[in-house]
């Protein structure tokens, strides 16, 4: 587990997620904040099953986590090795040492609070570039999510570039070189 005391007072962690963790993530995936910017809501807990569950398995390369606030569960985070993904690394560009990084934060209570922006930012710190393997590391908030934007930059992230992702609405690539 990693963690650290965020500027506004509240311990930011993050442990492995675990199959435990499958029913908040559904709950989180189905609220209104978070399917807006993150993802289509699953249909159901078995599609959340079959979606995320190998994420809890240690050889998988989507790195998985869950965001704790205070000890609480807040959200999920996730990384992974770009050139793990070609078709996405085609599109990205990013070049060898680039890691992508997603963040969500499904409590409502939490929000607009500055959590976002501390947790990307301590996740990018803590766990991404714990990995010498990367050298980079990138997020692709929604173009017009706003919020994720801002929050990305916050978390000392660049805008870099807007891709077509292929699957959806287009992403703002946001780019954070290791310090």
């Amino acid at each position: 587990m990693s963690d650290s005391t965020a500027a506004g007072g509240e311990r930011i962690a993050f442990r492995p997620f675990a199959w435990d963790d499958l029913m908040a993530l559904f709950l989180w995936l189905g609220r209104p904040h978070v399917a807006k910017w993150y993802a289509r809501p699953p249909s159901s807990y078995a599609e959340t099953v079959a979606r995320y569950g190998s994420r809890t398995e240690a050889d998988q390369p989507v790195r998985a986590h869950v965001v704790l606030v205070d000890g609480a569960p807040v959200g999920y985070a996730q990384h992974y090795a770009v050139d793990a993904f070609p078709d996405y690394a085609a599109r990205l560009e990013a070049g060898p040492g680039t890691a992508a990084m997603d963040l969500l934060i499904g409590e409502e209570a939490f929000l607009g609070r500055g959590i976002g922006s501390r947790a990307i930012h301590r996740y990018a710190e803590d766990v991404v570039f714990a990995d010498p393997a990367f050298a980079a590391c990138v997020g692709g908030p929604m173009e017009g999510h706003a919020a994720g934007i801002r929050a990305f930059e916050k978390a000392g992230f660049a805008r870099w570039k807007t891709i077509d992702p292929g699957d959806g609405p287009a992403e703002c690539v946001m780019r954070r070189e290791r310090d």
